[in-house]
């Protein structure tokens, strides 16, 4: 069974997460620590799968709890429930935690996130892959941008010009989204000027999957030296989620289905970054044989007991994303022969992937009316 330490100094919030969390208790072994010197305890005795904690907390702060948890811990899912703190509290949690929840949290928002938080562990239950992330100085973090545009789509009505807002507050984003956007791959007839007007031509589904690109390719710089271009992986990448939702929409597949798999081959390489950027001395060796999917795969298993597609699931889960677009980038190479009659998303990207690196040109990306 599945344990998870939930952390808050005012009993109102632990009795409120017990009742919301009742219906799991046959599926899930819960404790609740009513202060962080009483989690720190808890911690040094027993190992969690997941970690739910309020920030603002005398004595011993979330800050303090998230900490150990990484130190002593690297597998366990961190996940911050927390009213507004101010920003320094915010931002050292945000890089602390895989996942960030807002006071007041409905309860399907809360057991849906702690569910995610767990559905996948056994897939990923690789000690290799722990340990190998243990090592890891700092994963890179969910970015906000992609959060704040999760929360809004959610709305009811939230027009193109507030998605278009989120957007403009990161002049480095609106940049890149709209270089992108007037690129012969996203096929505009007329230039496009304003974010807004990126959200109207593209969608929001597009927009939303170039702003997390974006962001966690802006998080790898050259200081980081990974031993490859990361503007050349980025660029195939893009290359790779753009042809992959062109076989994904000629092969039938949903809409929905066809924007996880543009996802998912915007994501299919990050575990590359981040093995490239912690490791470089070592994945030396890999980047060596990127022209050998296959002999590379091997080279990462041998010098890190899991692959590049492994930690990029992992990374993914670990913030949240999608179940459908964690799996693709999971399975990317394993996922077998792409058949037409029943595509398979991991297949098609895998498909997108071989046919980018024998030279195959996507066609523009057919967006929004």
């Amino acid at each position: 069974m599945k344990k998870v330490l939930f952390v808050d100094d005012e009993p109102s919030v632990l009795d409120a997460l017990r009742r919301m969390l009742h219906p799991l208790r046959t599926e899930l072994a819960m404790d609740f620590a009513a202060s962080g010197r009483q989690a720190l305890r808890m911690l040094s005795e027993t190992t969690y799968d997941v970690l739910v904690t309020d920030v603002v907390m005398p004595d011993v702060d979330g800050i303090g709890v998230l900490t150990e948890s990484a130190r002593s811990s690297p597998q366990t899912v961190r996940i911050v429930l927390s009213g507004n703190g101010d920003y320094q509290t915010t931002l050292r949690a945000v890089t602390l935690a895989h996942q960030y929840l807002i006071k007041p949290c409905d309860a399907a928002t809360l057991r849906t996130t702690v569910e995610n938080a767990l559905v996948l562990s056994s897939i990923l239950d690789n000690g290799a892959l722990t340990a190998l992330l243990g090592r890891v100085q700092s994963l890179p973090s969910v970015p906000s941008v992609y959060l704040r545009l999760m929360d809004a789509v959610q709305g009811v009505e939230t027009s193109p010009a507030a998605i278009g807002d989120i957007i403009a507050e990161d002049l480095g984003m609106s940049a890149k989204i709209l270089q992108w956007v007037n690129s012969p791959l996203f096929g505009a007839c007329r230039p496009v000027a304003s974010p807004k007007e990126a959200v109207i031509y593209m969608g929001v589904d597009l927009v939303r999957a170039i702003a997390l690109t974006e962001s966690v390719f802006s998080q790898f710089d050259e200081k980081n030296r990974p031993g490859f271009c990361v503007e050349e992986l980025r660029d195939h990448s893009l290359q790779v989620a753009a042809l992959a939702r062109e076989i994904a929409r000629s092969g039938g597949m949903p809409p929905a289905a066809a924007n996880n798999v543009f996802l998912g081959g915007l994501m299919h390489d990050l575990g590359k970054l981040v093995l490239g950027c912690n490791f470089p001395r070592e994945y030396k060796d890999v980047t060596a044989c990127f022209q050998e999917p296959a002999v590379a795969r091997e080279k990462e298993r041998d010098l890190f007991g899991t692959t590049h597609a492994e930690v990029g699931g992992y990374l993914l889960w670990l913030w949240g994303i999608p179940r459908a677009v964690t799996e693709i980038v999971l399975r990317h190479h394993t996922a077998g022969q792409y058949v037409p009659e029943a595509p398979d998303a991991a297949a098609v990207v895998q498909l997108a992937d071989t046919r980018i690196r024998q030279g195959a040109r996507p066609a523009p990306v057919e967006v929004a009316s």
